[in-house]
């Protein structure tokens, strides 16, 4: 007679454990998505939409005038001679004040904040200040004035605020005028040198690494630059201003494309002024002696929208909210004119 054999305490455990393990992995793998499949809201998953610059352009359907800001004057929220522009997170407005030699800083309300400067040659100090750029690539924000007058770009920061000079010479070469500043993906800081007709690129930590142009009318060379502005893939679209040009860079220098031209039809340009990127890449150009603002649509050099109203007299400095305010200064009028622009959904 055979006797039954039982399995042991430990023996079932172990399998009760292997069995409890394997459902539990049976589970799980039912709540994750499959590889390519979208996170799925609510399960604990985090949906992570591409940034607007990732995504296809979105047409602009209309871009209308809004409001004025400021008026001529000395005093606080008015300006004389207003120049380059530039927005913060906060939808703070910096303008470069040339005629009265100092940055100013208003809300989208056209109320005074605060002003940086006053005229003369010490440190912190301007003379004919005509743009300015905010750096935001590291712990603390940056803000870059080309110092015309001075022949130099000054920068400080946001805690300090004290002002050092970013560079007076390149190549044994002294800045002459610099008109324009713009700010790179990764916070390199390029710079307009606006009499030697040439752009130069600092990297962060502000040596000069690259330096392009000459002065003619050929591909690779410029007269009177006054602006330039990088997109996400580092190039550059330089104001080309005495040949009616802009000119679009790669990322280490090279010349891609130019259009523009001088004359009065949609696509030509008058002694343009100053440029501007948007959220969706879309290049705005302050087309200056034709009193309106041009729109070129990313990569093909072509002009989409066009836009002014009958009391902007010279825009100059732009700059693009990410709300779709469009700023403009009005270097004549001592003001500055504010659009918005509509998209198609």
């Amino acid at each position: 007679m055979k006797t039954k054999t039982h399995p042991t305490q430990p023996q079932g455990k172990l399998k009760f454990l292997i069995f409890v393990l394997c459902l539990s992995c049976a589970l799980l793998e039912s709540e994750i998505p499959q590889s390519g499949s979208p996170p799925i809201p609510g399960k604990g998953a985090i949906e992570i939409l591409p940034s607007n610059r990732e995504r296809e352009p979105s047409p602009i359907v209309g871009i209308n005038y809004v409001k004025t800001l400021g008026r001529a004057g000395q005093g606080v929220a008015e300006f004389q001679r207003p120049l380059g522009l530039a927005i913060d997170e906060e939808n703070r407005i910096y303008i470069a004040d040339a005629g009265n030699n100092r940055v100013q800083v208003i809300d989208d309300t056209g109320a005074f904040i605060t002003e940086f400067g006053g005229r003369g040659w010490q440190r912190g100090e301007f003379d004919h200040p005509t743009d300015i750029a905010l750096s935001f690539q590291r712990s603390y924000r940056h803000l870059y004035v080309a110092d015309t007058g001075n022949n130099r770009v000054q920068y400080c920061n946001f805690i300090d605020q004290i002002f050092y000079v970013l560079t007076e010479t390149i190549d044994e070469t002294p800045l002459d005028q610099p008109e324009g500043i713009g700010i790179g993906r990764n916070g390199e800081v390029y710079v307009v040198d606006t009499r030697n007709h040439r752009w130069i690129e600092f990297n962060v930590a502000g040596v000069p690494v690259v330096a392009r142009g000459s002065f003619g009318s050929g591909t690779e060379q410029l007269w009177n630059p006054t602006d330039l502005v990088v997109d996400t893939r580092g190039n550059i679209y330089i104001v080309d201003a005495g040949n009616h040009l802009i000119k679009k860079y790669d990322f280490t220098g090279n010349p891609i494309s130019t259009w523009g031209g001088e004359g009065d039809e949609r696509g030509q340009l008058r002694e343009p002024k100053c440029i501007a990127l948007d959220d969706w890449n879309y290049l705005y150009v302050t087309d200056s002696r034709n009193r309106r603002v041009q729109v070129f649509e990313p990569d093909r050099n072509q002009s989409v929208a066009e836009f002014s109203t009958p009391t902007l007299l010279e825009p100059a400095g732009i700059a693009v909210s990410k709300t779709g305010r469009v700023y403009v200064s009005d270097a004549e009028a001592n003001d500055i004119k504010v659009f918005q622009i509509f998209r198609k959904k």
